[in-house]
Protein backbone atom coordinates (compact mmCIF):
# COMPACT_ATOMS: atom_id res chain seq x y z
CA UNK A 1 0.00 0.00 0.00
CA UNK A 2 1.44 3.31 -1.08
CA UNK A 3 -0.55 5.56 1.09
CA UNK A 4 0.91 7.05 3.86
CA UNK A 5 0.48 6.29 7.54
CA UNK A 6 1.82 8.24 10.51
CA UNK A 7 1.13 6.24 13.73
CA UNK A 8 0.99 8.74 16.21
CA UNK A 9 0.89 6.55 19.45
CA UNK A 10 -0.93 8.34 22.07
CA UNK A 11 -1.42 5.68 24.30
CA UNK A 12 -3.95 7.15 25.99
CA UNK A 13 -4.62 6.26 29.97
CA UNK A 14 -2.53 3.16 29.71
CA UNK A 15 -2.13 3.09 33.39
CA UNK A 16 -6.08 4.96 34.46
CA UNK A 17 -8.12 2.91 36.58
CA UNK A 18 -11.37 1.54 35.00
CA UNK A 19 -14.09 3.52 35.55
CA UNK A 20 -17.54 4.15 33.60
CA UNK A 21 -15.85 5.30 30.54
CA UNK A 22 -13.33 2.08 29.41
CA UNK A 23 -13.66 0.74 26.80
CA UNK A 24 -16.20 -1.64 25.63
CA UNK A 25 -16.43 -5.06 24.18
CA UNK A 26 -17.34 -2.87 21.29
CA UNK A 27 -14.74 -0.22 20.93
CA UNK A 28 -11.19 -1.61 18.87
CA UNK A 29 -8.05 -1.05 20.75
CA UNK A 30 -6.67 1.42 17.89
CA UNK A 31 -8.55 3.57 15.16
CA UNK A 32 -6.90 4.67 12.11
CA UNK A 33 -8.47 8.05 11.11
CA UNK A 34 -7.96 8.81 7.50
CA UNK A 35 -7.08 12.68 7.75
CA UNK A 36 -6.75 12.62 3.87
CA UNK A 37 -3.50 13.12 1.89
CA UNK A 38 -2.21 16.42 3.06
CA UNK A 39 -4.53 17.12 5.51
CA UNK A 40 -7.68 18.42 4.90
CA UNK A 41 -7.67 21.89 6.97
CA UNK A 42 -9.43 23.19 8.72
CA UNK A 43 -11.10 19.41 9.43
CA UNK A 44 -6.98 18.21 9.69
CA UNK A 45 -3.84 19.90 9.36
CA UNK A 46 -1.23 17.85 9.15
CA UNK A 47 2.09 19.61 10.47
CA UNK A 48 5.11 20.04 8.85
CA UNK A 49 6.72 18.28 11.82
CA UNK A 50 4.43 15.28 11.78
CA UNK A 51 1.60 16.94 14.07
CA UNK A 52 -1.73 16.85 13.17
CA UNK A 53 -4.68 18.89 14.25
CA UNK A 54 -7.42 20.36 12.88
CA UNK A 55 -12.08 20.30 14.35
CA UNK A 56 -12.54 16.55 13.48
CA UNK A 57 -8.65 15.55 14.70
CA UNK A 58 -9.22 17.46 18.23
CA UNK A 59 -12.63 15.98 18.20
CA UNK A 60 -11.77 12.37 17.72
CA UNK A 61 -9.00 12.27 20.14
CA UNK A 62 -10.98 13.77 23.08
CA UNK A 63 -13.72 10.77 22.02
CA UNK A 64 -10.19 7.70 21.62
CA UNK A 65 -8.56 9.43 25.42
CA UNK A 66 -12.19 9.40 27.02
CA UNK A 67 -12.07 5.31 25.73
CA UNK A 68 -8.51 4.87 26.10
CA UNK A 69 -8.39 4.18 22.31
CA UNK A 70 -4.98 4.72 20.34
CA UNK A 71 -6.13 7.09 17.55
CA UNK A 72 -3.61 6.23 14.28
CA UNK A 73 -3.42 9.31 11.49
CA UNK A 74 -3.81 7.89 7.86
CA UNK A 75 -3.30 10.40 4.75
CA UNK A 76 -5.95 8.67 2.23
CA UNK A 77 -7.04 10.58 -0.73
CA UNK A 78 -11.23 10.65 -0.98
CA UNK A 79 -11.27 8.91 -3.97
CA UNK A 80 -9.82 5.77 -2.12
CA UNK A 81 -10.71 5.87 1.72
CA UNK A 82 -13.93 4.36 0.75
CA UNK A 83 -12.87 1.07 -0.18
CA UNK A 84 -9.72 1.21 1.99
CA UNK A 85 -12.57 1.24 4.51
CA UNK A 86 -14.33 -1.60 3.67
CA UNK A 87 -11.05 -3.67 3.01
CA UNK A 88 -10.35 -2.81 6.64
CA UNK A 89 -6.90 -0.78 6.24
CA UNK A 90 -8.86 2.69 7.27
CA UNK A 91 -11.30 2.60 10.64
CA UNK A 92 -13.34 6.23 10.15
CA UNK A 93 -13.65 9.03 7.66
CA UNK A 94 -15.00 12.04 7.29
CA UNK A 95 -17.56 12.66 5.12
CA UNK A 96 -21.62 13.57 4.58
CA UNK A 97 -24.21 11.03 3.87
CA UNK A 98 -25.01 13.09 0.87
CA UNK A 99 -21.50 12.94 -0.85
CA UNK A 100 -21.18 9.04 -1.03
CA UNK A 101 -22.31 7.35 -3.98
CA UNK A 102 -23.79 4.37 -1.55
CA UNK A 103 -24.43 5.73 1.49
CA UNK A 104 -25.91 2.09 3.06
CA UNK A 105 -22.46 0.61 2.36
CA UNK A 106 -21.47 2.55 5.51
CA UNK A 107 -22.40 3.61 9.09
CA UNK A 108 -22.21 7.10 10.21
CA UNK A 109 -21.77 9.42 13.47
CA UNK A 110 -24.25 12.36 14.10
CA UNK A 111 -23.23 14.98 12.62
CA UNK A 112 -19.90 16.73 14.02
CA UNK A 113 -20.90 20.37 12.08
CA UNK A 114 -22.71 21.52 9.69
CA UNK A 115 -21.29 22.57 6.29
CA UNK A 116 -21.68 23.22 2.54
CA UNK A 117 -20.20 23.81 -0.47
CA UNK A 118 -19.48 27.58 -1.92
CA UNK A 119 -18.72 29.18 -4.91
CA UNK A 120 -15.47 31.62 -4.82
CA UNK A 121 -14.73 33.81 -7.23
CA UNK A 122 -12.31 37.21 -7.74
CA UNK A 123 -13.74 40.42 -6.81
CA UNK A 124 -13.01 42.34 -9.98
CA UNK A 125 -14.99 39.62 -11.85
CA UNK A 126 -17.63 41.54 -13.35
CA UNK A 127 -20.07 38.42 -13.94
CA UNK A 128 -23.12 38.50 -12.13
CA UNK A 129 -23.79 34.84 -10.33
CA UNK A 130 -26.69 34.52 -7.88
CA UNK A 131 -27.60 30.88 -8.74
CA UNK A 132 -26.57 27.46 -10.05
CA UNK A 133 -28.28 28.45 -13.16
CA UNK A 134 -26.16 31.85 -13.80
CA UNK A 135 -23.06 29.17 -13.78
CA UNK A 136 -21.17 29.26 -17.39
CA UNK A 137 -17.70 29.17 -18.37
CA UNK A 138 -14.67 27.19 -16.38
CA UNK A 139 -14.56 25.95 -12.48
CA UNK A 140 -12.00 25.03 -10.86
CA UNK A 141 -12.93 21.92 -8.20
CA UNK A 142 -11.09 19.39 -5.85
CA UNK A 143 -9.71 16.09 -7.39
CA UNK A 144 -11.82 13.59 -6.50
CA UNK A 145 -14.98 15.58 -4.74
CA UNK A 146 -18.61 14.87 -6.37
CA UNK A 147 -20.83 18.30 -6.36
CA UNK A 148 -23.94 16.99 -7.10
CA UNK A 149 -25.70 20.24 -7.35
CA UNK A 150 -23.53 20.79 -10.45
CA UNK A 151 -24.90 18.00 -12.03
CA UNK A 152 -27.11 19.59 -14.72
CA UNK A 153 -25.11 22.59 -15.84
CA UNK A 154 -22.09 19.87 -16.75
CA UNK A 155 -24.91 17.85 -18.83
CA UNK A 156 -25.33 20.76 -20.41
CA UNK A 157 -21.81 21.80 -20.96
CA UNK A 158 -22.81 25.54 -19.83
CA UNK A 159 -19.71 25.20 -17.46
CA UNK A 160 -16.31 22.55 -17.40
CA UNK A 161 -14.56 21.56 -14.29
CA UNK A 162 -10.81 20.87 -14.26
CA UNK A 163 -9.90 18.99 -10.93
CA UNK A 164 -6.89 20.33 -9.06
CA UNK A 165 -5.14 17.95 -6.27
CA UNK A 166 -4.85 20.97 -3.29
CA UNK A 167 -7.18 23.79 -1.87
CA UNK A 168 -4.63 26.68 -1.94
CA UNK A 169 -3.33 25.98 -5.24
CA UNK A 170 -7.49 26.19 -6.35
CA UNK A 171 -7.93 29.43 -5.22
CA UNK A 172 -4.44 30.69 -5.76
CA UNK A 173 -5.29 29.52 -10.01
CA UNK A 174 -8.18 31.47 -9.10
CA UNK A 175 -6.49 34.74 -8.50
CA UNK A 176 -4.14 34.36 -11.10
CA UNK A 177 -6.35 33.68 -13.65
CA UNK A 178 -9.94 35.76 -12.98
CA UNK A 179 -10.33 37.00 -16.57
CA UNK A 180 -9.82 32.72 -17.36
CA UNK A 181 -11.83 31.34 -14.58
CA UNK A 182 -15.62 31.84 -13.19
CA UNK A 183 -14.85 30.43 -9.96
CA UNK A 184 -13.67 27.93 -7.90
CA UNK A 185 -15.42 25.44 -5.86
CA UNK A 186 -14.80 24.54 -2.42
CA UNK A 187 -15.74 23.17 1.19
CA UNK A 188 -17.47 26.87 2.90
CA UNK A 189 -14.98 26.08 5.89
CA UNK A 190 -12.06 25.19 4.16
CA UNK A 191 -12.24 27.95 1.47
CA UNK A 192 -12.58 30.56 4.31
CA UNK A 193 -9.67 28.86 6.12
CA UNK A 194 -7.27 28.95 3.36
CA UNK A 195 -7.94 32.52 2.34
CA UNK A 196 -7.41 33.85 5.84
CA UNK A 197 -3.83 31.90 5.74
CA UNK A 198 -2.54 33.36 2.12
CA UNK A 199 -1.68 37.32 1.91
CA UNK A 200 -3.98 37.65 -1.17
CA UNK A 201 -6.92 36.28 0.55
CA UNK A 202 -8.99 39.61 0.17
CA UNK A 203 -9.38 39.26 -3.60
CA UNK A 204 -11.24 36.22 -3.51
CA UNK A 205 -14.73 36.11 -1.85
CA UNK A 206 -17.75 33.71 -1.66
CA UNK A 207 -20.48 34.12 -4.64
CA UNK A 208 -23.82 34.57 -2.63
CA UNK A 209 -25.45 31.28 -4.29
CA UNK A 210 -26.57 29.49 -1.24
CA UNK A 211 -26.50 25.33 -1.17
CA UNK A 212 -27.63 23.59 1.28
CA UNK A 213 -26.54 22.59 4.36
CA UNK A 214 -25.11 18.89 4.96
CA UNK A 215 -23.89 17.34 8.25
CA UNK A 216 -20.34 16.51 8.42
CA UNK A 217 -19.97 12.98 10.16
CA UNK A 218 -17.67 10.61 10.90
CA UNK A 219 -18.00 7.49 8.77
CA UNK A 220 -16.96 4.12 9.28
CA UNK A 221 -17.23 0.56 8.05
CA UNK A 222 -20.03 -2.09 9.11
CA UNK A 223 -17.87 -3.85 11.46
CA UNK A 224 -17.64 -0.81 13.69
CA UNK A 225 -21.24 -0.28 13.99
CA UNK A 226 -21.81 -1.56 17.29
CA UNK A 227 -19.04 1.31 18.31
CA UNK A 228 -21.21 4.40 16.98
CA UNK A 229 -23.78 4.56 19.39
CA UNK A 230 -20.74 5.42 21.67
CA UNK A 231 -19.10 7.76 19.80
CA UNK A 232 -22.67 9.76 19.00
CA UNK A 233 -23.11 9.97 23.26
CA UNK A 234 -19.82 11.43 23.15
CA UNK A 235 -20.38 13.76 20.53
CA UNK A 236 -23.51 15.09 22.70
CA UNK A 237 -21.88 15.06 25.73
CA UNK A 238 -19.20 17.26 23.80
CA UNK A 239 -22.14 19.40 22.66
CA UNK A 240 -23.76 20.05 25.88
CA UNK A 241 -20.52 21.28 27.80
CA UNK A 242 -19.18 23.61 25.16
CA UNK A 243 -16.57 21.32 24.18
CA UNK A 244 -17.69 20.77 20.56
CA UNK A 245 -18.66 24.85 20.12
CA UNK A 246 -14.90 25.24 21.72
CA UNK A 247 -12.92 23.47 19.07
CA UNK A 248 -14.64 24.35 15.87
CA UNK A 249 -14.35 28.34 16.61
CA UNK A 250 -10.87 27.75 17.14
CA UNK A 251 -10.54 27.23 13.91
CA UNK A 252 -12.30 29.68 12.06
Amino acid sequence: MRHCVMALLMLLGAQAAVSDDAVPASMPETLAFNVSTGGHPPFTIVHGDGRVSGIFWDVLSAIADRFQVELLAVQVPPKRSESLLLSGHVDVTMRAMEWVDDPQAFVFSDPVMMTRDALFVHRDSDRKIDAVEDLEGTLLGRLGFHYPWLAERLQQQAVSLIPVQDQEPMLRRLYDGRTRFTGAISNLHAGYWTLKNVPWGDSIHEAPIRLDEVGFRLMFPPRHQALVPRINQELQRMQSSGELDRIIRAYQ
